[in-house]
């Protein structure tokens, strides 16, 4: 697996089924009722119910590199075009994506180690979840924050699906996944039990994932992440003092800002940023375009921006807080990535799972940031189903990185040069 700065983990959540041949645009009424776009006048975006249909996007073909982190930007630049907030995490998606790979062929794993930028995700996937519980996780709460980073998988088989005893053991023994065995023609009580799995595991953020499924289901397979820590060094914000934060279209909205002072300073041609540090070790890197207005993760060149890291200046944080939700259903834009193969009937090649025939009908994720003075709260849901026809220094030079107007942000592992979440925010709740 390559490292961050050349590679992206991924992190998905899951919600609805669309009954879909390859990439085609096929749909079943009622199968996204559970897939929420945003809050509101977080992203902009409706929130769908009662067996609404929701507006599949197209994309235009997104190129894969040899770096899964720039394939994770460009896939987050793809399905964030239309949000004003919007929040993805690459290594929820790519746990998904490794649960299957763990049992596909041919072509099918071809397409997903091009994109997983690895021949065998597993070895990863082992070692950096106990990463999680060894070093990110342990007993401390300070400002009313707990110090966790928990990673879960499960495998929520029909009972008559024949699962390969070797694919089993596989995904037990490196992804510590808990693979159940559910009636999917009992609809309510296999949607009660998978969602209250993923409530449980995302400490409730996500309260569920799916609200339906095709009667062609065969599988769901499932990862969460949930990230909570305090920070380091507090941030101070009075609540009375209101300042100005400029939207994309170039009005102001009122509202209280955080301060803090940085760890460490970054810069290229295109952004500037801040790290700060959490309690566990794991960093929030806050990033200013250098041109106002729109853009994309990709147009800031991540990669370089991380590179030019540097402890030479005394930093000046500001920030405002944010809570917002978004949901992405991922299948078009993985498709436009070259992934189609997974969702073909006629062409995916899951035989490591099952002698019965399997196929991809949708990737989803639903991701929810909570962020104030005190810390962050963030937690991530993926969800793939499986079809079948079947000292005193010197002072120094200080540099101010004021998010003000629309920026971005990560969550950042920088000794496993790991992103677990990336995101954007360009409007906010008074």
């Amino acid at each position: 697996m390559k490292n961050f700065k050349r590679t992206l983990a991924a992190i998905l959540a899951a919600c609805a089924l669309l009954n879909l041949t390859g990439c085609s645009e096929k749909e079943s009424a009622g199968r996204a009722d559970d897939l929420v776009i945003g809050s509101g006048a977080a992203d902009g975006g409706n929130t769908s119910g009662g067996g609404a249909q929701i507006t599949k996007p197209q994309y235009a073909p997104i190129a894969l590199t040899d770096s899964n982190t720039e394939n994770s930007i460009r896939l987050f630049d793809a399905i964030s075009a239309d949000k004003k907030n919007a929040m993805f995490s690459p290594i929820s998606l790519n746990m998904a994506l490794g649960l299957i790979e763990a049992g596909a062929d041919g072509d099918t794993r071809t397409a997903l180690d091009s994109y997983l930028q690895t021949e065998n995700f597993a070895d990863f996937a082992r070692s950096y979840m106990q990463l999680a519980k060894d070093k990110y996780t342990f007993k401390s709460e300070y400002k009313n924050r707990k110090n966790v980073l928990e990673i879960a998988n499960s495998f929520w088989a029909d009972h008559a699906l024949p699962l390969n005893t070797d694919y089993k053991q596989i995904v037990s023994d490196m992804f510590d996944a808990e693979i159940q065995s559910v009636d999917f023609s009992n609809k309510n009580k296999t949607l009660g039990k998978i969602n209250g799995w993923v409530n449980d595991k995302t400490h409730k953020m996500i309260p569920s994932i799916l609200s339906d499924y095709s009667e062609d289901t065969a599988a769901v397979l499932i990862n969460t992440i949930y990230f909570e820590s305090a920070w380091s060094d507090e941030w101070h914000i009075n609540t009375d003092n209101k300042e100005s934060f400029t939207l994309t279209d170039g009005t102001t909205k009122e509202l209280p800002l955080m301060y803090n002072g940085g760890d460490s300073y970054f810069e290229n041609d295109k952004a500037t940023a801040f790290s700060s540090r959490y309690v566990n070790g794991l960093e929030f890197i806050g990033i200013l375009p250098k041109e106002s207005g729109e853009f994309t993760l990709e147009s800031l060149d991540i990669p370089s921006l991380l590179e030019s890291e540097t402890w030479d200046y005394d930093v000046s944080a500001v920030m405002p807080r944010f809570t917002f939700d978004t949901a992405f259903g991922l299948k078009d834009a993985l498709c436009a990535a070259g992934l189609d193969v997974i969702f073909d009937e006629n062409k995916a090649d899951f035989s490591g799972i099952s002698d019965v025939d399997l196929w991809v009908s949708e990737i989803l994720q639903k991701t929810r940031i909570e962020l104030d003075e005190n810390g962050t709260r963030a937690s991530a849901a993926t969800a793939v189903i499986l079809d079948t026809n079947s000292a005193m220094p010197e002072p120094r030079e200080r540099k101010t990185v004021r998010l003000d107007r629309p920026f971005a942000f990560m969550i950042y592992d920088a000794e496993q040069d790991q992103i677990l979440f990336m995101g954007k925010v360009t409007e906010l709740d008074g």
